[in-house]
């Protein structure tokens, strides 16, 4: 997996995809269950990128 895939499928910038790889900064726990899920299941970034955008539900409720 690459960074620029870490990246596009979690909507993050280069300087929070290079704190994970690093150990820098602790990787979310919804982020890590996601690549675990991801490698248990061979499911490539693009796979899952598939997946993410066919899915309509909103991740965040304004208030």
């Amino acid at each position: 997996m690459t960074t620029a895939g870490v990246e596009n499928l979690f909507g993050v910038d280069q300087i929070t995809s290079r704190r994970w790889a690093t150990g820098e900064q602790d990787v979310p726990r919804a982020v890590a269950l996601c690549l675990l899920l991801m490698a248990s299941h061979n499911l490539s970034v693009a796979q899952a990128q598939i997946l993410a955008d066919s899915v309509d539900v909103p991740l965040a409720k304004s208030a």
